[in-house]
């Protein structure tokens, strides 16, 4: 059961990422999963520091609103396994 729900709250978090503007899930997932420096990514993405900034805070915002009925699981998977 822990793990459908494990696969269930992925597949959540990768369609909320997925719904994220372009530009911004581009950061989101630059930084994220690419471990990239943020004037990296804008190096990459020919953009400003702080626009890239302002595109993580947005992301943040919105994967919060769109993941939050799932955080009680999600902190239950960070701190039991």
């Amino acid at each position: 059961a822990d793990t459908l729900e494990a696969k269930e709250l992925g597949l959540k978090i990768n369609s909320a990422i997925d719904a994220l503007p372009e530009q911004c899930g581009n950061v989101f997932r630059l930084s994220r999963f690419e471990n990239l420096k943020y004037a990296e990514i804008a190096s990459q993405l020919d953009i400003s520091v702080k626009t890239v900034e302002n595109h993580m805070g947005k992301a943040l915002k919105i994967l919060r609103e769109q993941l939050k009925d799932y955080l009680p699981a999600l902190c239950w998977l960070i701190f039991n396994y």
